[in-house]
């Protein structure tokens, strides 16, 4: 399963994927519209988090490329 994170950074919201894989983007549903693009090709889990690291929300997509879970 690939995990993609997105955290807050000074600039907006980066989007990490792996190492080197980091775009920042001007607002978070624009960090979340290009995390589900990416994940949506492979079993994979968005995880939003906040200021503090806390996950505030958690978006799963299963073999069949569709969104579950608490999307």
């Amino acid at each position: 399963m690939t995990i993609i994170e997105i955290r807050p950074h000074p600039w907006g919201w980066k989007v990490f994927e792996a190492p080197g894989v980091e775009p920042v983007f001007g607002n978070k549903d624009q960090a979340i519209y290009y995390a589900e693009g990416r994940a949506s090709f492979r079993r994979s889990e968005i995880r939003v988090l906040d200021s503090n690291g806390t996950v505030e929300r958690v978006i799963q997509f299963d073999d069949t490329r569709q969104p579950y879970g608490n999307a």
